[in-house]
């Protein structure tokens, strides 16, 4: 593996009890924490309502209904803003628009859309895709549109989707997962971002840009032009599959077993833990003794020694910008280290002098690789 040279940055990009049900939010009704009412799909596989993130705040959220699944989580409308368990509800209002709104009337969140024309009632799918409708039965809005973590079978991923993984608080995390509509698909995380795209299968000449996870448990891209990104180690019609990208910045495919209600991972995206960007946060080092172990580079340190995941920050320095600065600089050498997708620019056929001097001319630079 290359060495790095580095100054020392790296990017960051309780259930409430059980509940009455209903099939349908009506114009004019509204979802409420006192209230006790939860919508579900018809065939009682999905259930959406207010969740308990911690004390006395709630997200409007879709869950799996049944015990056997552990009422796990799929969407979220507000994870990043929960709100109070008195006087907030969810609403479908007369102007066509569904809106949540927090104790004093504030919206914290509204369906995002721009033909809400006609619009007669809110329900919830068998696939857990949770719909308003116009009262010609027209879906004029979707939550498969907006994913938070997960993708669900059949939902459609468009170039413009990104997942973001939550805490175990239910609240977004620094990291996000992204199918990015790049010109020449030229940042490929993974499969493996150290391969061009014909390396890792892909295909730059494609116009639809789609994806879907199937019912057999497989990753079905336009973007891959001869292989499947993602197969189940369980392929086949008929299970209950989820597709989330947890704390941990890994993204993975679990399975449910319907006999025992527990989730098992039928395919992960990065068998080596050191390969996810989230495991040690911005700027740490991930490593093996033997377990992975995180660790930050001189002149940082753990921004929270009790989570990781927040990376390391600088105690010294990091920006040089007079010329007396450039002079006294000096690189620290990390040898067999490598902050992959942390790269901006890639340069062939330079010296380790110039290679060098350039970060040194760029005040935003960091460090710099050379192999």
């Amino acid at each position: 593996m290359a060495d790095v040279h580095f100054t020392i940055n790296a990017h960051k990009s309780c259930i409430i009890p059980r509940h009455p049900t209903t099939g349908f939010l009506s114009r004019s009704r509204v979802l409420g924490i006192q209230r006790l009412t939860n919508l579900q799909s018809s065939d009682g596989t999905f259930s959406s309502g207010f969740y308990e993130v911690y004390t006395h705040a709630f997200t409007f959220s879709v869950w799996y209904s049944k015990a056997a699944a552990n009422k796990t989580i799929v969407w979220s409308a507000n994870p990043d803003h929960p709100v109070h368990a008195r006087r907030s509800a969810l609403t479908l209002q007369k102007d066509d628009n569904m809106v949540l709104t927090d104790y004093d009337g504030a919206a914290v969140w509204r369906a995002d859309g721009n033909n809400f024309t006609g619009v007669q009632r809110a329900r919830l799918l068998n696939t857990g895709n949770l719909v308003i409708e116009d009262s010609g039965g027209n879906t004029v809005w979707q939550s498969f549109d907006s994913p938070t973590d997960t993708f669900l079978l059949t939902q459609l991923i468009t170039a413009a989707t990104r997942l973001v993984p939550t805490t175990q608080s239910r609240s977004p995390s620094n990291y996000i997962f992204r199918f990015s509509d790049l010109p020449q698909v030229s940042d490929i995380y993974w499969p493996d971002p150290d391969q061009n795209i014909y390396q890792d299968g892909r295909n730059q000449y494609n116009r639809t840009r789609l994806g879907m996870l199937t019912d057999s448990g497989v990753l079905d891209s336009s973007d891959f032009a001869d292989d499947q990104a993602l197969v189940a180690s369980d392929v086949g019609p008929g299970v209950k599959r989820r597709l989330t990208l947890d704390p941990d910045g890994n993204l993975r495919l679990y399975s449910l077993n319907d006999s025992d209600g527990s989730w098992s991972v039928s395919m992960v995206a990065m068998t080596q833990p050191c390969n996810i960007h989230g495991l040690c946060g911005p700027n740490g080092i991930c490593h093996y003794s033997p377990r992975p172990t995180c660790s930050c580079p001189p002149g940082y340190a753990t921004r929270n020694p009790g989570n990781w995941t927040e990376g390391c920050v600088a105690i010294v320095n990091t920006t040089f910008c007079d010329r007396y600065d450039k002079r006294s600089m000096k690189f620290v050498r990390l040898p067999n280290t490598d902050f992959w997708g942390s790269d901006r620019q890639h340069l062939l056929s330079v010296s380790f002098r110039t290679c060098r001097y350039i970060c040194i001319s760029d005040c935003t630079c960091k460090g710099f690789q050379y192999q």
